[in-house]
């Protein structure tokens, strides 16, 4: 078997801060990987990983998930308009998705109801199939460019606001959206529930009918990951969800995406991260080893992202060299 796995979070975001995360982490397995294989430095965004393996140089993704969620998109430009919560952290305002949300389908209806109301004479309406992923289609192309939300969870949004010719634009309409939600009766109820409240909209993934398709790039992907899940039924990909461990993989060559680290990395979760890492040194990574020295995994190559992100590749004749200790976690960001 071979195996290409990527693990968003596997780095810590905050590289300046990746050496104290991982301190006395005990994960002997993953440290032997890091210590023999081969791996060069790689910083990534989080959305690079997706945008490279379907072959799309931009995320213009808004009218595939519509259409996937029943939305009639032609004849128009779409925008994915994602419901989220911005919180005020000094002089940062950090974005949390619809992950630490819990918000009906009603909620979503009467927040919709007010957004097409306020927009109409723009040519706009916003629609949400669904509660947790909201879309807003356009007359024309908008003119400006946008942050994909995986790059932004957690982050904080002041530098990741609308660009481009009419990016000043775009900021005052997103500035209208979230003047409305703030004020919005369906979230005032929801803080007297104390329920966290949508206070924003993340305006992203632009795609109008030049936009170009995405590409398969394997037979089979194992994913939980909603884009790439969508993506691939885009291009006639097959789709499993993740296993639980190693031993639940199944084929010659295998490509994995295991996000169980992300959400914990990108909320600055430490003690989250560090039990979900020993977790997946038990299930993926001490496995994996025991494979690669049995010769029934031929290569493992391994990506992650973030500025401390990289990508390693290793084959069981690389595990002979004996005379290299394992490489704890903690040696790759800056000292």
């Amino acid at each position: 078997m071979k195996l290409t796995l990527h693990l968003p979070g596997l780095a810590w975001y905050d590289a300046h801060d990746g050496a104290d995360v991982c301190r006395d982490l005990s994960t002997p397995a993953l440290s032997l990987l890091l210590a023999r294989g081969q791996r060069s430095a790689c910083a990534a965004v989080p959305s690079q990983h997706l945008l490279q393996s379907f072959s799309l140089p931009a995320p213009a993704m808004a009218a595939t998930l519509a259409r996937q969620a029943g939305l009639n998109t032609a004849g128009r430009h779409w925008l994915i308009a994602d419901p989220v919560n911005l919180r005020v952290d000094r002089d940062r305002a950090l974005l949390g998705d619809i992950g630490i949300m819990n918000l009906a389908q009603s909620e979503a209806d009467q927040l919709i109801a007010s957004l097409n109301q306020l927009f109409a004479e723009d040519g706009f309406t916003f629609h949400a199939p669904t509660p947790a992923r909201w879309f807003i289609s356009l007359p024309a192309a908008t003119g400006a460019s946008f942050t994909p939300l995986p790059d932004v969870i957690g982050q904080d949004i002041n530098h990741h606001l609308p660009g481009g010719q009419n990016g000043m634009r775009w900021s005052r309409y997103l500035n209208e959206m979230q003047m409305l939600l703030y004020t919005h009766a369906a979230n005032d109820a929801r803080e007297l529930r104390g329920d966290t409240p949508v206070n924003s909209l993340w305006l992203w993934g632009e795609q109008g009918a030049d936009s170009p398709a995405p590409t398969a790039f394997a037979p089979l992907l194992y994913s939980d990951n909603p884009l790439y899940q969508a993506l691939a039924a885009e291009c006639g990909m097959a789709i499993e969800a993740a296993p639980y461990q190693f031993a639940g993989l199944q084929g010659e060559h295998v490509h994995l995406v295991l996000d169980h680290l992300e959400a914990a990395a990108q909320f600055r979760d430490a003690w989250g991260w560090r039990e979900t890492l020993k977790r997946l040194e038990q299930d993926w990574f001490a496995p994996m080893l025991a494979a690669l020295k049995a010769g029934k995994l031929q290569v493992l190559e391994l990506s992650c992202d973030g500025d401390a992100g990289f990508t390693l590749r290793i084959t069981p004749r690389q595990l002979w060299k004996f005379w290299q200790p394992g490489q704890p976690l903690a040696t790759l960001y800056p000292q």
